[in-house]
């Protein structure tokens, strides 16, 4: 039995150990935290890849803990799983046709690439109509759809959105296109951004949510590739971007037709996040959740390699140690008022999907969750480290400081950690109406974070063989234990209104 594997089997030995030891109420400690993380990053789990022997390794491992703790299920009535249906597309060719009247539009070379929903996709002779942005803000007056039929059309819009609270990302826009009839959707590259990299990226494949709800075929055009096209068409780039304002911009039909086949390598295939519920004494059916992303990258290296593995141990393993003995905590406390979910997410690393479709399709009531607090490479920073406080709203700051403060913790007020906003699960949450928040020491020093960034991240480094610091995340995780005490209390946060929860 190999060093690693003997510390696998006394960390699972140990945590399997009576139910008293299991209901202590006094804070959390280093230990506790690196029994998990022992077991979660060892190379057993082959790095926690979704759709891997890995997944189930992780998923059955944070359902026993959970469990052993009191915590019941919460996905469906009695599952602890929420499935969660993803898409691997891979290599995709294609080959495209633009024509105006009988004369073919030349194309610059490599300046299109194309992805299909499906593995085939054949479209012929639609019309092209350039749409903007290709947004539909009803709340603002808004509609850029207006003034085209696109039934059967292929859409070209903006890759990019204005710098715009609320804005729409490029996969809702290129859903309300898929609404309103648009078979393709081809997103035009601003000259700001390198093509050759965006078209390395989009050639490269992506996992994503399996949804019906996109275009048959959508991707990315560089500018020049647009403005050859525009300038066949008998336009100009500037003018079309520039002749209507914004708010009043109308669809433009061009005189094109497209001929678009594509050809795309495709695996669909099914993960799961973890949901758990600690009940509440109350009766307003209101929660709060807990998150924590379970997945890391797997095998990451070829073979040959002397190290294959990317464990994850503080990238993700660290958070999901928070959140298991959080739990415990809070089920052995008193009684919360509201219920507090527990959320083992998967997929946070293809994108924050697992997050993305829990929030889409909740398994309570929507709009029921009042606020969320996400746990994500929890073990960075040593013991003394001011709290940072990452999104959430005004509300949120003033009592999360409220509780930091009466911990003895410092905190940061410099917001330097709001550029990780969007990197972590609890962004998907908020763009979905649940306010959430990071109230962590690993981005409070930026240098610290930077330094594990450029270091061990995402590498088969983050494993069990160098030393990890759990300082920051024990004060963290007892921070934590203190805030979901007072989120799950109407007393101490009222239910957000609809403006300031951002709903």
């Amino acid at each position: 039995m190999s060093r690693r594997f003997t510390r696998f089997a006394l960390s699972l030995l140990a945590l399997g150990t009576s139910g008293a030891a299991l209901a202590q109420t006094g804070p959390i400690t280093q230990a506790e935290l690196g029994a998990h993380v022992n077991v979660l990053a060892d190379d057993r789990f082959e790095g926690r890849k979704p759709g891997t022997a890995g997944e189930r390794l992780t998923t059955d491992y944070i359902v026993r803990e959970l469990a052993a703790r009191g915590v019941e299920p919460a996905a469906s009535e009695s599952n602890w799983l929420q499935p969660v249906a993803l898409v691997e597309r891979g290599a995709a060719t294609h080959r495209v046709t633009m024509t105006r009247g009988s004369a073919q539009i030349a194309l610059p070379a490599d300046s299109l690439v194309l992805t299909g929903r499906d593995p085939s996709v054949s479209i012929t002779g639609a019309p092209v109509i350039f749409a903007g942005h290709g947004a539909v803000m009803t709340d603002r007056g808004i509609d850029q759809l207006a003034g085209a039929n696109f039934n059967g059309a292929v859409a070209l819009i903006l890759y990019e959105g204005p710098e715009v609270e609320g804005f729409p990302s490029f996969i809702e826009r290129i859903k309300m296109l898929r609404a309103a009839g648009a078979r393709a959707v081809i997103g035009i590259v601003g000259p700001d951004l390198p093509w050759a990299q965006v078209r390395r990226f989009a050639a490269g494949g992506s996992v994503q949510l399996d949804d019906p709800d996109l275009p048959e075929a959508y991707g990315a055009m560089s500018w020049e590739g647009a403005t050859a096209l525009i300038q066949g068409a008998g336009q100009d780039i500037e003018r079309l971007l520039n002749d209507q304002p914004g708010s009043s911009f109308r669809s433009i039909t061009l005189p094109v037709r497209a001929d678009v086949q594509v050809t795309t390598e495709i695996r669909r295939f099914t993960s799961n996040n973890v949901v758990g519920r600690i009940r509440g004494s109350g009766q307003s059916g209101e929660s709060i959740v807990l998150l924590g992303h379970w997945d890391h990258l797997g095998i990451c290296r070829p073979e040959g390699e002397a190290d294959r593995i990317c464990n994850g141990a503080v990238d993700n393993a660290s958070g999901i140690a928070t959140l298991i003995e959080v739990a415990g905590r809070l089920k052995a406390g008193e009684r919360p008022v509201r219920d507090i979910l527990i959320l083992a997410t998967t997929a946070e690393e293809m994108g924050l999907l697992g997050a993305e479709a829990f929030a889409r399709n909740p398994p309570v009531r929507r709009g029921s969750i009042v606020a969320g607090f996400n746990a994500d490479t929890m073990a960075v920073a040593p013991a003394g480290t001011p709290v940072a406080v990452i999104g959430g709203t005004p509300e949120m700051h003033t009592l999360i400081g409220r509780i930091a403060i009466g911990l003895g913790r410092r905190l940061d007020i410099d917001r330097e950690a709001d550029i990780m906003v969007r990197r972590q699960d609890g962004w998907a949450l908020t763009r979905n109406g649940i306010p959430t928040v990071m109230a962590v020491s690993n981005a409070s020093d930026m240098n610290l974070l930077r330094a594990f960034l450029a270091g061990p991240y995402h590498k088969p480094d983050d494993d069990l063989s160098r030393p990890i610091e759990y300082g920051g995340a024990v004060e963290d995780a007892n921070l934590l234990v203190a805030l979901a005490r007072a989120f799950a209390d109407p007393a101490q946060f009222a239910t957000p209104t609809a403006e300031g929860s951002g709903q």
